[in-house]
């Protein structure tokens, strides 16, 4: 069944049959308006009396008023009623659909129904547009809310309108062809880039309660951009736990029972997504804590300066946190490589809970979450270990969650990890994400870099430490049987260490290869286990120049598609070509950090 939406009653006036818009009634704009004659002799519900276009920022409101409702319900499932505006979006009516006077790049099309209803952009011209909008109906009134871009962005088009229904599969000609009318866009500059600048809030029911959102809109040139300008639309992932309004304003309204149950917010400016999101922490009570940003270049910390007592920010300032972890991420985005171009900042959050049961270790996404629970003296946290005899960032946590981000913002990697089989595929997604910590840590071993004595001794031997169970790991893994059932994600990164030690860091570069570019997707179906494993080895193998099966199979169990084996071969082959791993500096001994 469509559904109907309510219109608040100051968006329109009812006089005399016809809808008028006053401008004062939103923050909408008229464009264009135009009359229809009534035609008795077309159904009341598609008897257009007027129409218009509308703007706000990025939006176009394209509005059509009608004789009579719209009725609440059809006679069958697969009936529609159809409202349609044509666009000639380059004012030329010899291109585009043919309509008179009009020729269509686009069609704004309202559809009501309980089958088909919806709202969309098509394309019917030469022009970049289309895609999806929002209908809605209120009595006799049907709206369209579309972005300017679906529409090519026109800074004057020429539009007309007509309707029609389908009922029991007989199409019934509506409201013939409006008059042509002319709409001129307003000065409009779309955002290229959205950044949430509060990547946490604090909450308790009991206060403070309540947390305002800020945001920082961005041009293609990196101009800031007024937000009252354009339609920012904020989205809680749970309002059961914190809501928030439409401008940004979040309510705790109780603690989250589970862990899964701690809401983000998101953030839409003008149909762009933020590159990151808020998470929203409700505690039971408020445990006074006040966050600060650290910045770097790509990375930005928020955490108290001094929390139970421990002092956050001279450990921070010690151990150069913040320049290592912006250091780590330029290192996975030289090394992992996905397509960065619409990424923001990466925030990295302590997230204080007061209660076991919803705190989190570490978290990858953006924010990053590093958990901190509140009332235990000591090991309460991801930020740091917190031992009080001797206190150390957990750079591996962060380090790994940040390869989250990375390897799972490759289309191929996503899909290598499609197989039937949930523990191999969060082995794969675990262990590689690992990897790129592990790649982080190697460049700033081997690379020079401006980081002191302090921070890289405490690196290579935090990371050492982490070698060392990699190791443990395999060593058992192959004490009993190197069954290839039983792999997880630290027994594959003792492979990858022991791939590391035999043949040089390239064979890691070269595996992050095989799953770029970023948006490309996987030629071959990922739908067995033995697929996904011969993939890994075709990547060892391709990387160092030998064929490596009966290595894998002997030493590490691994099962090899052979019938597989030469397409997945010619595939990771030509992905390791493709990316030449002097040619990004990390190869050779230049300072690239």
């Amino acid at each position: 069944m469509f559904q109907r939406f309510v219109v608040p009653a100051a968006r329109l006036l009812m006089a005399a049959g016809l809808v008028m818009w006053p401008a004062a009634a939103s923050a909408w704009e008229m464009l264009s308006y135009q009359d229809d004659p009534v035609d008795l002799a077309v159904d009341e519900s598609l008897d257009i009396t007027a129409a218009s276009v509308e703007q706000q920022g990025g939006r176009l409101l394209f509005t059509i008023a009608l004789r009579g409702d719209v009725p609440a319900s059809l006679p069958g499932a697969d009936d529609s009623q159809t409202y349609l505006w044509y666009v000639d979006a380059d004012e030329d009516p010899s291109t585009g659909q043919n309509h008179g006077a009009v020729g269509s790049e686009f069609n704004v099309r309202a559809v009501v129904g309980e089958t088909y209803g919806g709202g969309w952009v098509d394309i019917t011209g030469g022009m970049p547009g289309g895609g999806v909008g929002t209908v809605t109906v209120e009595g006799s009134v049907v709206f369209i809310s579309v972005w300017m871009d679906q529409i090519g962005n026109a800074a004057s088009f020429n539009w007309r309108c007509a309707t029609f229904k389908v009922i029991d599969g007989n199409y019934t000609f509506g409201n013939s062809d409006t008059q042509v009318s002319n709409a001129v866009t307003l000065p409009y500059t779309p955002p290229a880039t959205v950044t949430v600048t509060t990547p946490i809030l604090q909450l308790c029911p009991s206060g403070p309660a309540t947390g305002q959102l800020e945001l920082e809109i961005r041009d293609a040139n990196g101009a800031l951009l007024p937000p009252e300008e354009h339609f920012v639309a904020y989205r809680s992932t749970n309002p059961d736990v914190a809501t928030v309004d439409a401008d940004g304003l979040v309510t705790a309204i109780v603690p989250p029972a589970e862990h899964w149950q701690t809401p983000y917010v998101d953030v839409t400016v003008d149909g762009v997504m933020a590159g990151n999101s808020a998470v929203i922490r409700v505690n039971a009570f408020d445990p006074g804590v006040t966050h600060r940003q650290t910045a770097a270049s790509n990375v930005t910390f928020v955490m108290p300066d001094v929390i139970e007592g421990v002092d956050l920010a001279a450990l921070t300032a010690q151990y150069e946190v913040v320049h290592a972890t912006d250091a780590a991420f330029l290192a996975q985005a030289i090394g992992v490589g996905p397509d960065r171009t619409d990424w923001t900042t990466q925030y990295l959050v302590l997230d204080v809970a007061t209660d076991p049961v919803t705190s989190v270790c570490g978290a990858s996404g953006n924010p990053v979450r590093l958990g901190w629970l509140w009332g235990q003296p000591q090991h309460n946290t991801c930020y740091i270990i917190n031992d009080p005899a001797n206190r150390r960032p957990q750079w591996f946590v962060m380090w790994h969650e940040l390869g989250h981000n990375f390897t799972c913002s490759c289309n191929a990697f996503n899909m290598f990890l499609w197989t039937p089989s949930p523990q191999h595929n969060t082995t794969y997604g675990e262990g590689l994400a690992s990897l790129g910590a592990l790649w982080s840590w190697r460049m700033a071993m081997d690379y020079p870099s401006d980081l002191g004595a302090a921070a890289r001794a405490d690196i290579d031997g935090h990371f050492c430490d982490y070698w060392g169970n990699f190791q443990d790991a395999l060593a058992a893994y192959k004490a009993n049987g190197r069954d290839y059932a039983t792999i997880d994600a630290d027994v594959l990164d003792g492979i990858l260490l022991e791939m590391w030690g035999t043949y040089g860091v390239k064979c890691w570069f070269d595996l992050f290869s095989t799953f770029l570019p970023s948006q490309e997707a996987i030629p071959v179906a990922m739908d067995s286990v033995e697929k996904q494993a011969t993939w890994f080895v075709a990547a060892m193998s391709a990387s160092v120049g030998e064929d490596l099966r009966e290595l894998f199979v002997d030493e590490y169990g691994f099962p090899i598609d052979e019938d597989a084996w030469p397409e997945i071969m010619s595939v990771v082959q030509g992905r390791v070509d493709a990316r030449d791993f002097y040619s990004v500096g990390v190869g050779g001994r230049r300072r690239w950090w």
